[in-house]
């Protein structure tokens, strides 16, 4: 649970001070990654997603934290970009209705 709270408080932060972070969460995820292992940056992918993981942090629970902070805090939604991702998500339930 404190290394969620921690990481919550590390996006939230970053949501504040980055408005491109709250466009992309590729950036997202590139800022926490630096953040939390700087040492990371500038390896291949693969070894920086597998040593996130390895550290009980992946990619997910970041995208899951933005999605959660910005539920709670609107402000530091971007709109275009939160129109963008609902219709995707409309678009991926009817996409799984489909047999």
């Amino acid at each position: 649970m404190k290394k969620l709270n921690n990481l919550q408080n590390i996006v939230k932060e970053i949501l504040t001070n980055d408005e491109l972070a709250r466009k992309d969460d590729c950036y997202l995820i590139l800022q926490v990654i630096s953040k939390l292992y700087p040492y990371e940056i500038g390896k291949k992918f693969i070894d920086v997603m597998f040593g996130a993981k390895k550290k009980g942090i992946s990619f997910e629970s970041i995208t899951r934290c933005r999605r959660k902070i910005q539920e709670k805090n609107p402000k530091l939604k971007d709109e275009k970009t939160a129109k963008i991702r609902n219709a995707k998500q409309k678009e991926y339930i009817k996409y799984s209705k489909q047999s």
